[in-house]
């Protein structure tokens, strides 16, 4: 099972004074070949930018209480400390030189993780799921699992189900449409989603990479 979509959020108080600040902080990113942006709630307390960076397949979307990514692509690529991210790391730390930042609260990882199975192994899952001791139905059209635990200051929900093609347009699984997920569009198999989120006034690239290996350690032993 390998990571198809990863999505990470840095939550801070909220900038009262965002919308007179931010455009300056984006502003050397507008040299960005293919780079597309949009302007949310334009001209009110909420206002909000979006920029796409479509040759690195990466999302940003900055706001007056938190910054986020959205990356599909290699997840080895999001470790490298000049790799891919390199840009949401940039903004966040000029995100913290504006006057009205106070203190960030919390950080949140989220990633989409799919196993491609033949169709015959997919059939005899939905006969007999080994997943679930109860099943009064008899054959599955679908079936879908939850989980929620905290451990080591950490806030862990875990999702497991059959994976089908609709799951794209739910999980938006390919929002840039790239080779990466090609094989998502016709296959069947198993899917999963990881959020883990932890309070802490100090997020660092450092501490985002401890999170994305707690979450390969969950795609692992669920793989077991």
């Amino acid at each position: 099972m390998s990571i198809r979509r990863l999505q990470y959020n840095i939550d801070y108080i909220h900038i009262l004074t965002f919308k007179e600040e931010y455009k300056s902080l984006v502003i050397p990113y507008f040299g960005f070949k293919g780079l597309r942006y949009a302007i949310d709630n334009e001209n009110t307390i909420h206002e909000s930018i979006r920029l796409v960076f479509p040759i690195e397949c990466l999302a940003l979307n900055i706001r007056k209480e938190g910054i986020t990514f959205i990356y599909e692509g290699e997840v080895e690529q999001a470790k490298k400390t000049n790799g891919v991210l390199k840009i949401y790391w940039d903004l966040f730390e000029k995100i913290k030189s504006l006057n009205g930042f106070k203190k960030t609260t919390r950080h949140t990882i989220i990633s989409h993780d799919v196993e491609i199975l033949e169709p015959e192994k997919v059939e005899t899952l939905m006969q007999n799921n080994k997943f679930l001791k109860i099943n009064p139905f008899g054959k599955l059209d679908e079936f879908a699992c939850a989980y929620e635990y905290s451990k080591d200051n950490l806030n862990i929900k875990f999702e497991f189900g059959n994976y089908s093609s609709k799951d794209i347009t739910k999980h938006d699984l390919s929002p840039f449409k790239t080779d990466f997920n090609n094989d998502l569009i016709d296959g069947v198999g198993l899917i999963t989603r990881i959020e883990i989120k932890e309070d802490t006034i100090a997020p660092t690239f450092s501490k985002f990479k401890s999170l994305l290996s707690k979450t390969e350690s969950i795609i692992s032993s669920y793989n077991n």
